[in-house]
């Protein structure tokens, strides 16, 4: 990882490079570990930008002191891990009103920082924001992504996505199950050593424990805030209840509360809204509670192996799991950016993901069976029976290739779905 001439080529590429030819600020953020250092200082991005790291304590002396002497007679600045100073902010606001150049300034940081007030606020109109994951399947892969996903959004029948859509099936060199356990995080997806991975989830979990935690001035109780992490790793995937995880964790509910609040801060996990448009159904408002890595939630599951996690009761939530954080990086990427949704009645009827562009909503169901039957695409039909807009379903589960279900509903592989 070194080697910023040889590292995998990562899907945002494209989309910080555009950014930062438009925009005077651009913040690169997400968990940490996931390559955010190394992406902005490969040289399609780096070049001729000087770089300064917050981790560096005679540099956050001085910006504690004298801010501005950090990029005074720089044109372009990357300044990494800047949730470490926010103080830092005002200065790159009073230096961007008086120069608006595209590009002045390159953030990265472990945190979200769309949701710190003080950098909300301080940079408002002035910054856009870039979301770096951990590796997708089709990166570790060297595939590309979401182009099928492009091409289903418009397709207004099975008929019409029969005919324009490749049926082609890929055949990664790692199969789903292997991706799924070791996640995306670089350093563990590519090895193949299960003890490495272990160690290497071991001593995250402790630096993020022991580090970011602290930048967040959050909580000094780390046992029980890794108590509440183990216990949304074992319930992933499930509706996001925090009276009841409050519950299980020993906890008030205000203080499971503050600490989902961290875990999402920090990028460990993700939510998913419900799509509660009423057309005469009583629906869940609840969001779906997912992990940003299936690797890190699987080890604080206590679940070390492949094996061991296809074999689990929960291995459907882990392949939903996989499904959700590939269609948030989908949504990330796209200008118009589609917004994804999970959907469920009072009844019991669901749908996993609802992809909603414009006015076009595409439901998709994931399923661990390689042949789905009737009662696997209920939940499909009855979305779509209730909203008039949603012409097409998609069932994503271990197929061998494009099947159709239905008149309205078509079965696609996983590696279909994910590295097209």
């Amino acid at each position: 990882m070194n080697d910023l001439q040889n590292i995998i080529p990562r899907i945002q590429i494209p989309r910080l490079k555009k950014v930062l030819h438009d925009h005077p600020v651009v913040i690169l953020h997400g968990a940490r570990q996931t390559g955010k250092t190394t992406l902005a200082q490969i040289p399609i991005i780096g070049k001729n930008r000087s770089y300064v790291s917050l981790d560096d304590f005679d540099v956050m002396d001085t910006a504690g002191r004298d801010p501005s002497a950090l990029f005074i007679g720089h044109r372009k600045t990357t300044l990494d891990e800047v949730q470490r100073k926010p103080e830092i902010l005002l200065a790159i606001k009073a230096d961007v009103d008086r120069n608006r150049e595209a590009g002045r300034f390159l953030l990265t940081g472990s945190a979200n920082l769309l949701l710190m007030k003080r950098v909300s606020e301080t940079l408002a109109g002035r910054a856009v924001y870039c979301f770096l994951p951990p590796f997708t399947w089709a990166e570790s892969e060297g595939q590309r992504f979401g182009g099928l996903l492009d091409e289903l959004l418009e397709q207004s029948s099975v008929e019409d996505a029969i005919k324009h859509l490749s049926m082609k099936t890929p055949h990664p060199s790692r199969k789903m199950s292997s991706a799924i356990s070791a996640g995306g995080y670089p350093v563990p997806t590519l090895s193949n050593d299960v003890s490495f991975r272990s160690a290497w989830f071991d001593g995250y979990i402790q630096t993020y424990l022991e580090r970011d935690l602290r930048d967040f001035s959050a909580t000094d109780n780390l046992v029980e805030f890794r108590r509440l992490m183990q216990i949304c790793a074992v319930q992933n995937g499930r509706l996001l209840n925090i009276a009841s995880l409050a519950n299980d964790a020993g906890l008030s509910p205000a203080t499971a509360r503050r600490y989902l609040n961290i875990l999402g801060a920090s990028f460990q996990i993700i939510t998913i809204p419900a799509y509660a448009v009423n057309k005469g159904k009583r629906l869940t408002k609840a969001p779906k509670m997912f992990w940003n890595d299936t690797g890190l939630a699987a080890h604080l599951a206590g679940i070390f192996d492949e094996k061991s996690l296809v074999q689990s009761r929960e291995w459907g939530a882990w392949i939903e799991n996989w499904v959700g954080t590939h269609l948030l990086v989908y949504t990330s990427l796209r200008s118009p950016r589609p917004t994804l949704f999970h959907w469920r009645t009072s009844s019991g009827h669901e749908v996993d993901f609802v992809l909603e562009f414009g006015k076009k909503l595409l439901p998709i169901e994931v399923k661990a069976t390689s042949r789905p039957t009737g009662g696997d695409i209920q939940g499909l039909e009855v979305f779509m029976d209730t909203y008039s807009n949603a012409p097409l379903g998609i069932v994503v589960c271990q197929c061998n290739e494009p099947t159709v279900l239905s008149s309205r509903i078509l079965a696609l592989p996983f590696e279909s779905l994910l590295l097209t």
